[in-house]
C-alpha cells in the first residue's frame, strides 16, 4: 500500500523536514517537506538519500562475531550472552575502569542513543566515556563550562535581526553551520545584507559562502585567535568601551582586558596577514552595529587556539553588549528547560574524573579521544580492556588513527554498534546492527538549546527495522542486563531495563515515555501535541534579556571571564607568533563537500560522489614546486604521507593546501562503495598525541599543521 509520512533528517544540525513516500514497507522516494515550519521545502542531497542508506546491501543486518579473519552471523541471544559474560569477567577482575565507550557524531542526533548509551556506561560505573566532540568542538564545551557553568550553553546568533555578522572558519552554504540549529542559512545571511546590514567571511579560502554573500577577508591558517584578540584590544583599549555593564553580569573582566593589551592591530597584522586598518575597521564596525554577532566553527575549533578563540568571542560580545541582546547572541530555552535539568542531574559540568595519568579531565562528560590510545596501552592495572563503539569510526576520524588501531588490537573486547563495518569495526570482536533514522522514533533533543527558530518535532519510526536491526534503546537495555549493570544512576534509563523485565508482558517503557515526561514537565508542548503535528510546531521566540542574571549556571550567577587556564594559555600566542607568521611553508586546512558527510555517508551511491578528493593549491605555490593542474602530489605530514590529485585555484590563500576530510576507505571491510573510491584520508598524515592537543580542552589540533607538497614521482 502506498502512502507518505513526514519526518526529519538527522544527518546535521539543520534537521530539515522531509516526506518519505512509501510502497508498503519499502521506501519509494524522499522529498523535502514544503510545509515544514522551519526548513520550508529545503533538504540537501544527503537527506534525500536516506532511502538508499536504509536499503544499502552493505548494511550490518545481523549480529556478527569475528572468528579468525572473518565475521560470522550469530543470534542476538548468543551475542548478548557472550558480551555480557566477558564484561562481567573484566569488571570482576580489573574493576569498572577496564570498560570504555566511544560515542560517534551520529550519537548526538538520536534521542535514543543520547539517553541510553551514556546510561549504559554509567550503570557499569565506568567514567571512561570518549566522544567525537573532542575532535571538533571540545573547545566550545570546555569554555562554556568555565564561563557559563554548563557545557550546554552556546549563545547563538540572532540571525533574524543581526546587523553585522562576522563568520570565521565556517562555510554555511555547504555545512549548514555547527553547534547551532539553523535551516536555510544562506537566505538568512543574504537577508542581513538586504536589510542594510553586513556579512564578513574570514577564511584561508574563498569559500562557496564567501562567493555568494558578503565581504571576504583572507587569513593565515590557525591565526583567528590573533584577529579576535586584536579586535578586543581595539574595543577596550582604543575605544575605551564602558565596562560597567559587563562587570555587572561577569567577573574577571579586568583579566580579559589585560590579556588583550599587547595585541594591537599592527602586531596582529603580522601574523594573520590581515591589514591593521582592516582589523581596526572590523572591530569598530562590530562595536557600533545595533546588533552584532561573531560566529566561529570547526575551522577555528580544530586549529591551535580553539579554546582561546571561543573565550574571546564570548568576551567580545559581553563587552560590546551583544550577549543576550536582540541581533547579537541569544540563549534559547527549548521545549523544556534543559539547562535546569542538566544542573539537577549534574550533567554538563566538570567532575573529578581524570585519565589514568591525571593529565586530562572530562569535557561535556567525555575524555579526549586523543587520550584513548594511551589509556589502552598504559601499564596501569586499571587500563582499558574493553571498548564499546557507538555510531563511530574513531580510527578514521582522529589524527594518526593508526595509533588507535594498534591499541585496539590489545583489547580483550571491542563491540561496534553501527550501520556498517567501518575502519574501526575491523578491530571488533562483535558488530551489532543498529537501526537507521527511518527505523526509529526520534526527537531533536540535542539541539533544542541551539535553535535560531525555536521549534519541536517528534517522529515515529517511518518503517519497521529490516532484518535483525534493533533500536538503540533496546540494544543498550539488553546489554545492560547482560552485563550486570546497576539500575541506579542519574538517568531513569538505568532503571528501565530492569523494570521492563517484569513489564514486558504488559508493554515496555522506552524513550517515548521518557520524552513524554520531559515535555510535560516543560509545559510548552506535549508528546500528544507533536503526534498530531508531524511537521513539528513552532515554540515561542527566544527573548533577549532572558539569560544574563537569570539562567547562568555558575554558583554566583555571573559569567566567569577570568579563567586561569585560558589566561595562562594566552602565552602560547607569543610563543607561536613567529612560527605562524611564516610564508615559506604550506599549512593544511580541511573543507566539507556537499556530497559527503564524515565517513559514514561515503557508501551511499545516491550522493554520486567524485572519484577522489582533491587537494587545492594556489597557482603560485604550485609553480614554485613544479606542480601543474591535475598532477598527483605527495602530501607529507608529521604522521605519514598520502597522494592526491591537485587542483589549482586562486580561491586559496598562498601558503595553504586544502584537503577535504573523511575520504580514504581502503581498510574498511564493509564499505564496498566507499572502498572503490580513490582519494585518501588527510588524518593519516596529521600528527597526534599530547603535543598536538589544545592544552586547555584536550581538543585535537587538526588544522594549520605544516606539510610538504611535492609532485609525485611514483
Amino acid at each position: 500500500m502506498a502512502g507518505s509520512q513526514r519526518t526529519f533528517c538527522r544527518i546535521c544540525e539543520a534537521y530539515c523536514g522531509v516526506v518519505v513516500e512509501l510502497d508498503g514497507q519499502r521506501v519509494a522516494s524522499i522529498r523535502a517537506d514544503r510545509d515544514h515550519p522551519v526548513s520550508q521545502g529545503y533538504a540537501c542531497v544527503k537527506g534525500l538519500g536516506l532511502g538508499e542508506l536504509h536499503e544499502d546491501p552493505d548494511r550490518v543486518n545481523h549480529p556478527l562475531k569475528r572468528i579468525g579473519d572473518r565475521f560470522e552471523p550469530i543470534s542476538w541471544a548468543q551475542a548478548l550472552e557472550e558480551i555480557g559474560a566477558k564484561v562481567r569477567a573484566l569488571r570482576g577482575e580489573h574493576g569498572p575502569r577496564s570498560l570504555a565507550m566511544y560515542q560517534g557524531n551520529p550519537t548526538y542526533f538520536s534521542f535514543q542513543n543520547v539517553l541510553y548509551s551514556s546510561a549504559f556506561l554509567e550503570a557499569l560505573h565506568s567514567p571512561n566515556l570518549f566522544a567525537s566532540h573532542s575532535v571538533d568542538t571540545n573547545n566550545k564545551f570546555h569554555v562554556s563550562t568555565e564561563l557559563f557553568g554548563l557545557s550546554l550553553v552556546h549563545p547563538i546568533p540572532d540571525l533574524e535581526h543581526t546587523r553585522f555578522f562576522l563568520c570565521l572558519g565556517s562555510n554555511p552554504m555547504i555545512s549548514q553551520m555547527s553547534v547551532i540549529q539553523v535551516a536555510r542559512p544562506m537566505e538568512k545571511l543574504e537577508a542581513i545584507v538586504a536589510r542594510g546590514g553586513r556579512v564578513v567571511i574570514v577564511d584561508p579560502r574563498r569559500t562557496e559562502t564567501a562567493h555568494r554573500v558578503g565581504q571576504y577577508v583572507a587569513i593565515r591558517p590557525g591565526t583567528d585567535a590573533y584577529l579576535l584578540m586584536s579586535m578586543l584590544h581595539v574595543v577596550v583599549h582604543e575605544r575605551h568601551v564602558d565596562l560597567g555593564p559587563t562587570e555587572a553580569v561577569a567577573s574577571g573582566v579586568d583579566a580579559l582586558v589585560r590579556v588583550a593589551a599587547p595585541w594591537t592591530p599592527e602586531r596582529a597584522a603580522g601574523v594573520t596577514g590581515i591589514a591593521a586598518a582592516t582589523i581596526r575597521e572590523l572591530a569598530n564596525a562590530f562595536a557600533e552595529a545595533q546588533g552584532a554577532a561573531l560566529y566561529m566553527s570547526t575551522g577555528v575549533n580544530m586549529g591551535p587556539f580553539g579554546s582561546l578563540a571561543y573565550w574571546i568571542v564570548q568576551g567580545l560580545h559581553l563587552v560590546t553588549g551583544n550577549l543576550d541582546r536582540r541581533g547579537g547572541l541569544l540563549v534559547p530555552e527549548g521545549a523544556f528547560d534543559a539547562l535546569t535539568l542538566a544542573r539537577w542531574l549534574g550533567l554538563g559540568t566538570f567532575d573529578a574524573h581524570r585519565t589514568l595519568d591525571g593529565r586530562w579531565h572530562r569535557v561535556a562528560g567525555a575524555f579526549p579521544l586523543e587520550a584513548l590510545p594511551e589509556e589502552i596501552a598504559s601499564d596501569h592495572p586499571e587500563r582499558i580492556r574493553a571498548l564499546f563503539v557507538s555510531a563511530g569510526n574513531p580510527v578514521h576520524a582522529m589524527p594518526d588513527g593508526a595509533r588507535l588501531g594498534r591499541a585496539l588490537e590489545r583489547l580483550e573486547l571491542v563491540v561496534s554498534i553501527d550501520l556498517y563495518r567501518n575502519e574501526t569495526a575491523r578491530y571488533a570482536h562483535y558488530v551489532l546492527p543498529a537501526t537507521d533514522m527511518l527505523e526509529r522514533s526520534d526527537f531533536n533533543v540535542s539541539h533544542q538549546v541551539l535553535q535560531v527558530v525555536p521549534h519541536a518535532q517528534y517522529t515515529p519510526a517511518v518503517v519497521a527495522p529490516l532484518h535483525e536491526r534493533r533500536e538503540e534503546w533496546r540494544i543498550y537495555s539488553d546489554l545492560a542486563l547482560a552485563c550486570g549493570a546497576s539500575p541506579i544512576g542519574r538517568s531513569a534509563c538505568n532503571l528501565l531495563p530492569h523494570l521492563n523485565r517484569w513489564l514486558r508482558p504488559f508493554g515496555e517503557l522506552g524513550p517515548d515515555h521518557v520524552l513524554a515526561l520531559l515535555l510535560r514537565w516543560g509545559r510548552k508542548v506535549t508528546l500528544a501535541d507533536l503526534r498530531k503535528a508531524p511537521g513539528g510546531v513552532l515554540l515561542p521566540p527566544t527573548r533577549p534579556g532572558s539569560f544574563l542574571g537569570h539562567r547562568v549556571a555558575t554558583a554566583d550567577g555571573k559569567v566567569h571571564l577570568g579563567v586561569p587556564a585560558l589566561i595562562a594559555d594566552a602565552a602560547r600566542l607569543d610563543a607561536l607568533e613567529a612560527e605562524l607568521s611564516r610564508d615559506d611553508v604550506l599549512r593544511v586546512i580541511g573543507r566539507r563537500e556537499r556530497r559527503t558527510h564524515n565517513s559514514w555517508m561515503h557508501n551511499t551511491r545516491h550522493l554520486r560522489q567524485p572519484a577522489s578528493n582533491t587537494a587545492l593549491l594556489h597557482p603560485e605555490d604550485a609553480a614554485a614546486r613544479g606542480i601543474t593542474e591535475g598532477d598527483l602530489v605527495d602530501i607529507v605530514g608529521g604522521a605519514g604521507r598520502m597522494q592526491l590529485p591537485v587542483r589549482l585555484t586562486e580561491d586559496v590563500r598562498r601558503g595553504v593546501v586544502v584537503v577535504p576530510h573523511g575520504w580514504g576507505h581502503d581498510t574498511a571491510p564493509g564499505l564496498t562503495q566507499a572502498s572503490a573510491l580513490g582519494g585518501g584520508n588527510i588524518n593519516t598524515v596529521l600528527p597526534g598525541g599530547v603535543a598536538h592537543m589544545d592544552p586547555v580542552s584536550g581538543q585535537a589540533i587538526m588544522l594549520a599543521h605544516v606539510v610538504e607538497v611535492t609532485r609525485a614521482t611514483a
